[in-house]
């Protein structure tokens, strides 16, 4: 309906009143209704009768997991629940955003009852109903429009904690379901590019609609229920709905068996005839970056980079934070994790700031959080997400140089065996001050870890130029090689409670962004660390001294710049200026 130039989406309320009168005069309990809607009977009991076993097809006898589909195509999915669900005294009241998206829900709504995938009745059959578990909607926007012009339908079935309807879900244990879809994809398109040079092509599509043919069982169907007061409506969801526990599992199931069958059904020879690959692209859009498939990158698109931009600089300007405004920002930052692996502990903060952010209300935006964001903010402005070539995107290969590192109380040294360089640093009057109040009462931020943690980050800034390989589709893979554990597990998870030691980690994961490196950290025993441990400690022993003075002899020191010995100063610079 058109109203002063806006569309204005309605309910059928025909179909909405005959089903609730119908359910109101014969007091038809739900399974029962919804057995009748989706015809259902003895001789045909598919809740959806576009789903069909494959058996006709001599590869499906061989599908592991054949008898689970069948399942589903019979009877629909059974969840499992821990224990019985109590009764609901009032349905929770639905997010904010549902009500700024009252018109597109309705849109959407429309579209679910049309095709029976929504059952849509009066809200106060609520009430009479058995079986029912109702829980919030939402909606998020799609893109930069507006709530209110388009949005998606959220169903928080984790709502509320600790009750919720995930919370009461059994887990699917057949299968493990893990996302890895940027790696396969870079994955596959390497070794077809390898096989078959310059045939590498893609087909994408919108499988939006994928999600809506996966069906409940009757008996549980009440499960899935939610309210819009404003509306007078209860909505039943006949789907296994996005953000269900199971779901992922569910439509595995039916996607592993397309991929068996097509698998078993290709032909003999790999070369595929030009007019059946017109419809394939070289280039092509897929979770939500853009890949081309001939100069084998992907990047990040120009307008999502400026969207990201803007909401970490908004962000990083407030002092509290709703949960729906985090969720934007998580939105933008997840295609910057994709490309940029580095991101993904900093990613993992705000996201976990993400989750305690009230369901109403606001929380505030920590300083670790607003550091994150500022990590973010330089990433996004140094142009590192155009045109990553998807060998570095997967990191396949081995390391190409190994530093070997050791700290002490009185300094550190870090050693680069291709090159026969050293670097050393002696520490300060207030850094020894810090180590000795550490030492004696075990508190602080200055213990061993966090030293040994400073010379991979010395390496990097003094020797990351020369890890940079521009003219390779590869990212140097860089070693090192630390005997502390603690600062082993530091490096490889660039995450630490240590307050201190996150700022090392956040100018360490830089430097791999601005020289196109990537470093993994292993332990080595201290007897097989001889070299550099004798080089952090020096000033300490003139044996030691000695000792290093003669390991090292025909090796040259390097220098670290004036402006990078303190790294408390540099990641304000960054903060500051930019890299």
């Amino acid at each position: 309906m058109q109203c002063n130039g806006k569309t204005t989406y309605l309910l059928d309320r025909n179909k909405q009143a005959v089903y609730s009168e119908f359910i109101r005069r014969t007091k038809m309990n739900l399974p029962e209704f919804v057995r009748l809607l989706r015809g259902e009977s003895p001789a045909d009991s598919r809740p959806n009768k576009n789903l069909e076993i494959p058996s006709y097809h001599p590869a499906w006898v061989s599908y592991e997991y054949n008898s689970h589909w069948r399942a589903i195509v019979d009877h629909g999915v059974i969840p499992h629940w821990k224990k019985a669900f109590g009764k609901q005294d009032k349905p929770p009241p639905n997010h904010g955003s549902a009500r700024r998206a009252l018109n597109t829900i309705v849109k959407n709504l429309r579209a679910g009852q049309d095709a029976d995938r929504y059952l849509l009745l009066d809200l106060d059959l609520l009430s009479t109903l058995e079986g029912v578990t109702c829980s919030p909607f939402g909606a998020v926007s799609k893109g930069d429009v507006e709530l209110s012009v388009d949005a998606r339908i959220i169903h928080d079935l984790s709502f509320p904690v600790g009750s919720s309807v995930n919370d009461n879900t059994i887990a699917d244990q057949e299968i493990s379901i893990t996302y890895d879809g940027p790696d396969a994809l870079s994955n596959r398109i390497l070794d077809v590019a390898q096989s078959l040079p310059g045939q590498q092509r893609m087909l994408t599509g919108d499988v939006n609609g994928a999600f809506r043919n996966i069906p409940i069982a009757a008996d549980e169907v009440g499960r899935f229920a939610g309210t819009f007061p404003e509306l007078d409506i209860l909505v039943i969801d006949f789907y296994c709905p996005f953000g269900w526990k199971n779901s992922p599992a569910s439509y595995w199931y039916a996607g592993a068996g397309i991929k068996h069958l097509y698998a078993n059904s290709a032909p003999p020879s790999g070369h595929q005839s030009l007019k059946q690959s017109q419809n394939f692209d070289s280039r092509a859009w897929a979770l939500g970056l853009e890949w081309d498939l001939q100069k084998l990158t992907v990047s990040m698109p120009e307008e999502k980079i400026t969207k990201a931009l803007r909401r970490v600089r908004e962000m990083a300007r407030r002092l509290k934070a709703t949960r729906t405004q985090l969720q934007k920002l998580m939105g933008s930052l997840r295609h910057v994790v994709t490309c940029v692996r580095a991101a993904a502990p900093f990613f993992q903060r705000i996201a976990d700031l993400t989750r305690r952010a009230p369901r109403f209300g606001v929380i505030l935006v920590s300083a670790g959080a607003k550091d994150d964001l500022r990590w973010f903010e330089l990433v996004l402005s140094t142009g590192a997400l155009n045109a990553i070539p998807l060998a570095r995107f997967v990191r396949r290969h081995e390391p190409d140089y190994h530093i070997q590192m050791d700290a002490s109380d009185r300094g550190l040294c870090a050693l680069f065996p291709a090159r026969q360089q050293f670097l050393q640093v002696e520490f300060n009057y207030e850094e020894l001050q810090l180590i000795e109040d550490f030492n004696r009462s075990g508190d602080g931020d200055f213990g061993i870890n966090v030293r040994e943690l400073m010379s991979a980050v010395f390496a990097a800034l003094v020797w990351g130029h020369l890890w940079s390989r521009p003219s390779q589709d590869s990212d140097a893979h860089v070693r090192f090689w630390i005997d502390n554990i603690a600062a082993v597990s530091w490096s490889n998870r660039r995450a630490s409670r240590n307050r201190f030691a996150q700022m090392p980690l956040r100018i360490l994961s830089l430097s791999e962004v601005k020289h196109g490196f990537y470093s993994t950290a292993e332990h080595v025993a201290g007897v097989d660390n001889d070299m550099a441990d004798a080089g952090s400690r020096v000033w300490q022993s003139p044996l030691l001294a000695t000792k290093f003075s003669n390991m090292s002899c025909g090796w040259q020191q390097a220098q670290i710049p004036h402006d990078s010995r303190n790294l408390s100063r540099l990641w304000e610079h960054y903060s500051a200026q930019g890299l």
